[in-house]
């Protein structure tokens, strides 16, 4: 008996911890996800003992945390002498420790899941071999230790990370215009599940879970999804899936379920289909709606596992003489590559810098990114699934290619990266081909068998390959001069020139906008990064080691140009006046969407002008404002006009001595989560006294830090004292174990310094419970009422009668009565006629009265807020079709009565309401559980007939 309290308690214990921490409605079985971030040990270069054991003395290894990357690096690389086939820089082995609680029991699966590691890996757990990866150091992977852990006991996990150069894993051995890091630069997961479970989306093609809008209309669409289950245990399953269909608020629009059993040691795949038109939303750039698809699968009755996605409804083509169309409508897009790398920290970039970045080149008003050259951050491709953001992803190349076995790599790591990023509406275009040398049949057909439903573009250049989108679907070409178009080919030009005045992104934007097969413009590049030299010994190609061409700077900074893309993208009101680094040699440079600028100094009007009219501009929303003055002191003033009034304004000093510093963080808007994982920038920016950025200053700036945190410096990579680009200095910090406030101050020789505090806090590593969102399932209820003959509308439940006594009805889902009553006699229609329309099958047959009212009563409702849509669809020819009803609603807050307006236009046709559903009037009440809730219908015409034809009823909060 006491066992049985035991269980007892324990399970109460269990369902009391998943109501703590999930939110309403969300299952999970017996599925895990923890972050293993925080807590690593780690060693730089390899051992002559191989450290896996579980009694190694790890107790010398520094503590680091993840992403994490093995060797800071100056601004400029080092000065390192390396070209950028980089056979030995930053080429070195690391190695990480970690101990591990694995409380699951031997019952479940265990794995260890990475999202990306450079470049080979290989996994140890409590001392034994476990696996290794050798394919890509830019996708997901994962390991089954299952075999290999101790359940309910502390276990050593040992990692080595090889980032060697290496003849077969791509971009190696050939060089490439980017910097390989090394290291456990992106997350690391611990995730337990039962034997009955859903896999890893990129274990098969037929794996995990692939969603896919095969129809997608302006007002209703098709969703399917495909779910694998693996079952891995010795005997069969009686399996289950109930898949909801979530809108952005948590409510379920559809749910679909299936049920299979499932053989020992075998996997199966549901196949689900919906459509969607109650509640539907296009997803685009202007409203990136997504909806939630959330599935828990059973063992028999027993939930035992849960996967959830993201899905959008869009559609897009490309049609001659419109070039992109996106949901029925041309749409040019606009934007930049984007390398994943910052200063110093390389790789290692924590989630909230990705989804920061997205949103930065959001509020510029890009529309597209292109991943340049290699498959990124999951982080980075949420956010702009969230943001509303294009994407054009790639497989990790660069110009050359290897040997078979090297394409075989190339290949599973393109498959991988495919079924990964599959379900993300974010998503257009997949990289078919090699930069610089254009499409690989390899890669064009392993992008089609992956997914036939998005383009491939063939990343090509002007100067060698084919001058079309040869077998791909797109040719992407690069333009840093003036590149000839081909002739007939859909054409996005991924990579064009820039500068800091944005002159240049001008004149290639503009030029590909006047041909209409051209459909995208992609700057290179969203911001500056690390690269290596083409060769260190021929000075003809002797550069930076870091760019200085980016819309942002290497901290993300934004330049000038980043405010012409606002200007030329953005709806709201904008003019900016470029500072110094843009308005200098007697040329001011204003970017404005409005129709006319004035330009002042010291309160003295210098000129008004439109829009530059050069031809290098002419296909632009918003050419740049270019004044002709030269500005030697004072205050410039620019007031924007559209349609003669006055809209927006800046003003902008010319720039004076330092002064003082302000110091910022770059994000305030998300926690900053303790322990090292997670991390920020600071900014501290050299300001005159009348607050303006200093952007020719040398100043050098010394950070200092009190509080929970540290700065991330090894005292040889220059980073502090920092230098200061374009009048700001940049360093990064970290939180300690322990949550708290940290204090950044700034100081700078002649300088008032500045300071700024920010606070840290604990990271939870459930991540489930960190991304869980409400599921409120309540139940639709359709039902179509009618005569004898009445024809039923699809999937709505059918009310049929002919007498007084066919006026109560019990719902299916809810188990609430619904009774009709009259104050005069009432009539059934259901003859079998047809009418024509939205929901026609509603609107053809229901109850009528020739006089009085009709009335609805609904009991046995649960507690909350609902919304009815009942319809007045009049069949008889006595009345004209109009919204004149008078509806009353009795619920516990009172009555209230209004005389419908939900439907604006008047029907002629009582056989048809066109393309639009039939009369209806859309209601709200709230429910205590208790009390009867009443609608009382009135006509308001004197003649003619009152019509129910059916009713919709959902509970809403």
């Amino acid at each position: 008996m006491r066992k049985t309290y035991t269980l007892v308690i324990l399970v109460l214990l269990s369902l009391l911890v998943k109501a703590q921490t999930l939110p309403n409605g969300f299952e999970t079985g017996n599925r895990t996800k923890t972050n293993l971030n925080i807590g690593w040990k780690f060693h730089l270069g390899d051992l002559k003992t191989n450290p896996t054991a579980i009694n190694f003395d790890d107790s010398s290894w520094k503590d680091v945390s993840v992403p994490h990357n093995p060797q800071l690096v100056s601004y400029e690389l080092d000065s390192i002498k390396e070209t950028w086939v980089q056979e030995k820089y930053l080429r070195d082995v690391s190695w990480y420790r970690k101990k591990i609680k694995i409380t699951a029991d031997a019952s479940q699966k265990v794995f260890i899941e990475f999202e990306a590691v450079h470049n080979a890996t290989e996994l140890w757990v409590n001392g034994k071999k476990a696996g290794n990866y050798a394919v890509n150091g830019y996708t997901p992977f994962h390991f089954d230790i299952t075999n290999f852990v101790k359940f309910g006991e502390e276990n050593t996990i040992a990692i080595k990370a090889d980032n060697t150069y290496n003849q077969t894993i791509a971009p190696d051995p050939h060089r490439t215009d980017y910097v390989k890091f090394g290291g456990l630069y992106r997350d690391v997961y611990l995730v337990t599940t039962n034997k009955l479970h859903v896999n890893y989306n990129w274990e098969a093609f037929d794996a995990g879970v692939h969603i896919t809008t095969p129809t997608v209309n302006k007002n209703n669409g098709t969703v399917t999804i495909k779910t694998t289950v693996k079952n891995e245990n010795s005997t069969n399953k009686r399996s289950k899936i109930i898949t909801n269909i979530i809108n952005k608020d948590g409510f379920v629009v559809k749910k679909l379920i299936s049920e299979i059993n499932i053989a020992a040691n075998s996997v199966h795949t549901f196949r689900q289909s919906a459509t969607v038109e109650e509640d539907y939303h296009l997803w685009s750039p202007d409203s990136p709606y997504l909806y939630r698809i959330n599935s828990v699968i059973y063992d028999n009755e027993t939930p035992v596992d849960f996967v959830e996605n993201t899905f959008g409804f869009r559609k897009f083509s490309l049609e001659k003489g419109k070039g992109f169309v996106l949901n029925g409508e041309p749409l040019f897009l606009v934007g930049a590559n984007r390398h994943q790398s910052y200063p110093n920290i390389g790789d290692a970039v924590p989630n909230s810098f990705h989804y920061n970045e997205a949103l930065q080149y959001k509020k510029a008003g890009m529309n597209i990114i292109r991943l340049s050259h290699y498959t990124q951050d999951d982080a980075f491709i949420k956010a702009c699934d969230e943001l509303g953001i294009f994407i054009y992803e790639e497989p990790s190349t660069w110009i050359e290619w290897g040997d078979d076995n090297w394409f075989s790599n190339l290949e599973k790591a393109t498959r991988t990266m495919i079924r990964n990023h599959r379900n993300h509406p974010s998503i257009i275009v997949w990289g078919a081909g090699i930069n610089h040398r254009g499409p690989v049949p390899r890669m064009q057909t392993v992008a089609k068998e992956e997914d036939p439903f998005r383009l491939t573009a063939s990343a090509s250049a002007p100067w060698d390959g084919p001058k079309n989108e040869g077998i791909t679907d797109v040719h992407a070409t690069m333009d840093y001069r003036r590149t000839e178009f081909p002739e007939s080919a859909f054409t996005m030009v991924m990579e064009h020139g820039s500068s800091p005045n944005a002159e240049v992104n001008q004149f290639h934007i503009s030029r590909y906008k006047g041909n209409k097969n051209n459909f995208a413009a992609i700057t290179w590049l969203g911001a500056d990064y690390n690269h290596l030299q083409p060769d260190i010994v021929d000075d003809q190609w002797s550069r930076d080691f870091m760019t200085t061409y980016g819309v942002l700077s290497p901290y993300r900074v934004p330049k000038p140009v980043y405010y012409w893309y606002q200007s030329e993208l953005v709806k709201k009101p904008i003019i900016h006046i470029a500072d110094e680094t843009a308005s200098k040699d007697g040329k001011v440079r204003v970017f404005s969407n409005c129709q006319e600028v004035e330009l002042y100094q010291d309160g003295k009007l210098i000129a008004t002008q439109l829009p530059d009219n050069d031809v290098t501009k002419t296909n632009l929303n918003h050419p740049s404002f270019t004044f002709k003055h030269n500005w030697k002191s004072g205050t410039l003033k620019a007031i924007g006009y559209s349609n003669g009034e006055k809209v927006t304004e800046f003003t902008r000093q010319k720039e004076s001595k330092p002064h003082h510093i302000k110091v910022e963080y770059n994000i305030t808007d998300q926690p900053f989560y303790a322990g090292g994982s997670d991390i920020r920038l600071v900014y501290a920016s050299i300001l005159d006294e009348n607050g303006e950025v200093v952007t020719n200053t040398k100043n050098e700036v010394q950070f200092s830090i009190t509080g929970a945190g540290e700065i991330i410096d090894n005292g040889k990579i220059y980073a502090n004292p920092a230098k200061v680009y374009n009048g700001v200095a940049a360093i990064y910090v970290k939180g300690s174990n322990a949550t708290g406030n940290i204090t950044i101050t700034a100081k700078a020789k002649g300088l008032k310094p500045g300071k700024a505090t920010i606070n840290t806090v604990k990271y939870n590593t459930n991540e489930i419970a960190n991304h869980a969102q409400p599921i409120y399932d309540f139940p639709i209820e359709r039902v179509d009422i009618g005569g004898e003959k009445q024809l039923v509308q699809f999937d709505w439940q059918e009310w049929t009668g002919n007498s007084n006594n066919d006026l109560s009805y019990i719902l299916k889902h809810t188990n609430t009565r619904v009774e009709i009553s009259v104050n005069k006699k009432i009539n059934w229609l259901g003859n079998g006629t047809s009418m024509i329309g939205d929901l026609s099958f509603v609107g053809t047959d229901g109850v009528y009265v020739e006089e009085g009212e009709i009335t609805l009563k609904l009991s046995n409702l649960k507690a909350g807020k609902y919304a009815i849509e009942t319809f007045h669809h009049a069949r008889k020819t006595d009345i004209k079709l109009t919204n004149d009803i008078e509806v009353t609603v009795e619920d516990v807050e009172g009555s209230f009565t209004r005389v419908s307006d939900d439907h604006i236009v008047n029907y002629y046709d009582n056989a048809s309401s066109g393309e639009r559903q039939p009369i209806a009037i859309k209601s709200t009440f709230i429910s205590d559980g208790s009390k009867t809730i009443t609608l009382k219908f009135k006509s308001i015409n004197k003649k003619g007939t009152l019509w129910l034809n059916g009713f919709k009823l959902k509970q809403i909060k």
